[in-house]
């Protein structure tokens, strides 16, 4: 299907970065988050980004979980990625990855240091198919993390020695756990959405609900008991709806 840029909800979406003081409560209370898992960690910035097209789309599939739940599940957390591609997730959000691979010829996906395209089905140049290669073992969705120093592992292409993450605010609505290993490395990797993982995994936590359904996983980390390729040490949450997130605080760490 085609899918043409100007009819992206976001296509006109402005941002604004608007530095946060040193010494500030938010500037406190973000760069104490970061050093429970980061201790040596040295911020050099974190700007508030305020995007109103993204907020209105967040507040709306924010208010269609809750209505449809009853509640809405909300926390802060990490997102690390190239930091070439952080302009374009300030501007559209967070979106989960294509099943294609940028081309090195690619003007706007290529060189950036990224596993899956940010470009759509027209472009010409990503169009080979996104195999299982160690990556996204819990389907094609948006990887974040409560711990900094889990979502660090995933930043690329520092500038100056200047690496970038994102911490967003996140609406799980009503998160599935995952605590037991996968069956095979690649076994969820396909999933576009979230659906029930029951025949992927070695035991269950819980019954998926399929009254409501659920909006988001949420895989427990194993801290070292997990299986080599099959679970995960550090806790991650996967979303699969791009605006169950908002990328709310660009922080800079230096090394």
């Amino acid at each position: 299907f085609a899918h043409p840029d100007e009819y992206r909800p976001t296509h006109d979406a402005k941002f604004v970065l608007e530095n946060i003081a040193s010494g500030s409560a938010k500037f406190d209370e973000i760069q104490t988050e970061m050093r429970r898992s980061m201790p040596q960690a040295r911020i050099v910035r974190i700007q508030r980004s305020s995007n109103p097209n993204l907020e209105r789309l967040y507040e709306q599939r924010r208010n269609f979980i809750h209505d449809k739940q009853g509640f809405a599940l909300e926390k802060e957390l990490w997102h690390g990625t190239s930091v070439d591609a952080i302009p374009v997730l300030l501007k559209h959000g967070l979106q989960p990855p294509a099943d294609s691979v940028p081309s090195a010829d690619c003007p706007s996906s290529g060189g950036r240091g990224l596993c899956t395209t940010l470009c759509g089905t027209e472009c010409r140049h990503c169009s080979q198919a996104h195999a299982w290669g160690k990556c996204h073992m819990y389907g094609l969705g948006v990887y974040l993390a409560d711990l900094a120093q889990k979502s660090h592992q995933y930043v690329r292409k520092p500038r100056k020695g200047v690496y970038s993450m994102l911490l967003c605010r996140v609406c799980l609505g009503n998160p599935y756990l995952i605590e037991s290993n996968l069956l095979s490395s690649a076994a969820m990797h396909d999933l576009c959405w979230c659906q029930d993982p029951s025949e992927f995994l070695e035991s269950l936590a819980v019954d998926w609900s399929i009254a409501n359904g659920h909006d988001s996983f949420y895989v427990k980390g194993q801290a070292g008991a997990q299986k080599q390729g099959l679970g995960v040490f550090n806790s991650e949450y996967i979303v699969f709806q791009p605006f169950q997130i908002l990328p709310l605080y660009l922080v800079e760490i230096g090394r």
